[in-house]
């Protein structure tokens, strides 16, 4: 039995050591990126100013934008998965947040001709990452805005617990088929990539909500009954 273990843990070994070098070198490739895309976009609008805006410069802010946001999303996904990500563990109230978020987005959701309703209960306190669960937050509901069609129904919804608390968001979509749930959460996994280039989607979104979670040791998971709406539910322990 010990003879097998020792065999085990030689064979996982370099699997391991292969995936923090992995984690490792999107970290450090991501912060090398920020310069040089932080560069190009101030190049750029040296430029405008010199011979005013076109579509080539528009087009360059757009990518240099978007790349940003991917090389962002992708240190903070690395991060995310490394031991100690919650290294600020504060008591905060998530009412507060969730109904921060609600307003925000809600507002976003208006200029879209889409519906953001909320039910949020009162005194809702956790323990855990300020900053990575209003993140969270953002994502989910990021999310639901983005991929609910035109006069689309989104709503939120804030549970509180003894033990734990439950967190919702809805929203109406063209189509989502059940068999693509279970891979909802993984990295760069869209279900429709066209879609995703329109709306300027990597698919990182939801991989960085399900580490947050999973890093304040709570559950999250994704249903839909008609393949028309998603149903996104996370549970935090108080």
């Amino acid at each position: 039995m010990i003879l097998l273990i020792l065999i085990s843990r030689r064979i996982v070994k370099p699997f391991l050591e292969n995936y923090e070098k992995q984690k490792r070198f999107i970290t450090d490739a991501g912060h090398e990126l920020k310069t040089p895309l932080a560069i190009i976009n101030a190049d750029a609008e040296v430029l405008e100013m010199d011979i005013g805006e076109n579509e080539w410069l528009k087009d360059i802010h757009s990518q240099t934008k978007h790349m940003a946001e991917l090389t962002n999303n992708l240190i903070v996904l690395s991060r995310a998965e490394e031991s100690g990500i919650l290294t600020d563990i504060t008591e905060f109230s998530l009412t507060d947040m969730t109904r921060e978020a609600a307003g925000s987005y809600g507002t976003v959701a208006k200029a879209q001709n889409k519906s953001l309703k909320s039910d949020i209960d009162e005194n809702v306190v956790i323990h855990g990452d300020e900053k990575a669960v209003r993140r969270l937050i953002s994502i989910l509901l990021d999310n639901a805005v983005k991929y609910s069609e035109e006069e689309g129904e989104i709503s939120l919804s804030l549970k509180g617990g003894r033990r734990s608390v439950r967190l919702s968001v809805y929203n109406t979509t063209a189509s989502i088929k059940k068999e693509s749930l279970g891979s909802l959460f993984d990295r760069f996994y869209r279900t429709d990539s066209s879609r995703n280039s329109r709306t300027g989607g990597y698919g990182l979104g939801l991989s960085i909500a399900a580490s947050t979670v999973k890093a304040h040791k709570g559950k999250i998971s994704a249903s839909t009954e008609d393949e028309k709406s998603l149903l996104i539910t996370v549970t935090l322990p108080v």
